[in-house]
């Protein structure tokens, strides 16, 4: 049986996932405002990613017996003014992700919980990949600067992406 304590960080951690995933499609929705095709196809393909996490856990916390708690996601940032913004705030907020996640199985090991920790090094192992990709690719935006023709191709490059395998 699946401790209160680890049902109710996993809950909140489902949570989590999908409010980055409603954050991604707010940035999805700045880059289309601006024909930005290939940022938007970035940002989308993040959203799916962040989606794809939630749903992890909660076909996890399920498979434990635990019970689903659906909460409000808070309303995503919008109005950003640059490229650059966008991907520092997406780093930002993986960046974060990684800090509850590590939260979380931390929570499982004091409660012992191994059953979680194992599942949770799945997702850990994730964020690495994940702030690595989000930080190379600001890396890359900071570079292009203000210059339109570099954002234009980084643009056509970012259209280019594919959605990691599960």
């Amino acid at each position: 049986m699946l401790d209160q304590k680890i049902e109710q960080a996993v809950n909140k951690q489902i949570n989590r996932e999908m409010a980055a995933a409603y954050n991604y499609l707010a940035m999805t929705a700045h880059f289309e405002k601006l024909n930005l095709k290939g940022f938007a196809h970035w940002t989308r393909t993040q959203r799916q990613e962040e989606l794809n996490h939630a749903d992890r856990l909660f076909t996890y916390l399920l498979d434990r017996g635990g019970t689903i708690c659906l909460e409000a996601i808070p309303e995503p940032k919008t109005g950003y003014q640059t490229v650059e913004e966008v991907f520092q705030a997406a780093l930002e907020q993986e960046q974060q992700n990684t800090r509850e996640i590590n939260a979380l199985y931390q929570i499982a090991g004091q409660e012992n919980d191994i059953a979680t920790q194992s599942m949770l090094k799945w997702f850990i192992d994730e964020q690495v990949e994940e702030e690595k990709i989000v930080d190379e690719s600001l890396a890359l935006v900071r570079l292009a600067g203000e210059n339109m023709s570099a954002l234009l191709v980084l643009n056509g490059q970012f259209g280019q992406r594919t959605a990691e395998s599960e």
